[in-house]
């Protein structure tokens, strides 16, 4: 019987390893589940304020026909009827966004997560942007302002519906007091504000602009509207004045007048109109001296 000599077995290795070449160079391909994937940027678009007037919340909708382009790649779409717009194949991290239509020119940067879609809503303010990761992009808050931090950039206001919000400045937030632009730190505690801001994960505000409206707590306030509610217990009433809700508080020494003749807090109704003059109060009630019914 013919003898085979024994073939050592790093031989064999050596003999296979040819073939396993292709298999081992296929399994470090860009199908690796450790790769992230392409990022998904999808989003609405809606004009921040102007100067010159604060918009309604309602009116705060989405900006239709804006070209949105991702600088230095293809990835560019326009916004539909909604404002709403999808740009795909983005690589993940901080991206430049450019958005131009005839009377719109604005550039900004927006963190997209690699492998994922991002969702945000992006205001156009001037020739940039502000982006909040959720809710609508108009919130308007109204009140007094508790606490000012300056070096954090940071103020506390006292809102009739919302209470105590915490509002965030930055660069790009307008502050004015009529058509004048001021700096935070013309603000105090006391003054009364008008705020467009963007609601942000952790329940805070970054404001897009402040309207300082001068009221101080202790300040003249005078005023008319119909009245909305009476509290008898506490002889206080809520007035609609100008689009805004102002409780008003008497007391003992607030004088009453009915065309014509004297009155009393009993002759205050639902529905009636009133001329208040009385004293702004910290929480943003108005203490009356005196309260004229009209009807």
């Amino acid at each position: 019987m013919p003898h085979h000599p024994r073939i050592p077995r790093r031989f064999l290795l050596l003999l296979a390893l040819p073939a396993l070449l292709p298999l081992i160079a296929c399994g470090d391909g860009d199908s690796s589940p450790t790769s992230p994937g392409p990022a998904t940027l999808s989003g609405t678009l809606v004009r921040g304020e102007s100067v010159s007037s604060f918009a309604p919340r309602s009116e705060a909708i989405g900006l239709v026909g804006v070209t949105v382009r991702a600088a230095g790649s293809s990835a560019s779409t326009v916004t539909d009827g909604s404002g709403n717009f999808t740009l795909t194949g983005l690589s993940g991290g901080e991206v430049e966004l450019e958005f131009e239509r005839a009377d719109i020119h604005a550039r900004g940067r927006v963190f997209v997560a690699a492998g994922a879609r991002t969702t945000v809503t992006i205001a156009i303010v001037g020739n940039g942007i502000v982006t909040s990761p959720r809710g609508h992009a108009g919130e308007e808050i109204e009140g007094l302002v508790q606490a000012i931090d300056d070096g954090a950039g940071t103020l506390t206001v006292l809102d009739q519906r919302l209470g105590a919000v915490s509002i965030l400045t930055d660069g790009a937030t307008l502050i004015r007091r009529g058509n004048s632009t001021i700096p935070l730190e013309d603000i105090e505690v006391g003054n009364r504000v008008h705020v467009k801001a963007l609601e942000q994960e952790d329940g805070t505000f970054l404001a897009t602009q402040i309207l300082l409206q001068g009221d101080q707590v202790g300040g003249s306030r005078s005023f008319s509207g119909s009245v909305l509610s009476i509290d008898d217990s506490d002889e206080s009433f809520v007035v609609s004045s100008n689009t805004a809700s102002i409780t008003v508080r008497t007391d003992a020494s607030t004088r009453f007048h009915r065309r014509g003749g004297q009155a009393n807090f009993s002759d205050i109704a639902v529905g009636s109109g009133v001329e208040v003059r009385g004293t702004l109060q910290g929480d943003g009630s108005v203490l009356a001296q005196k309260v004229t019914i009209e009807s």
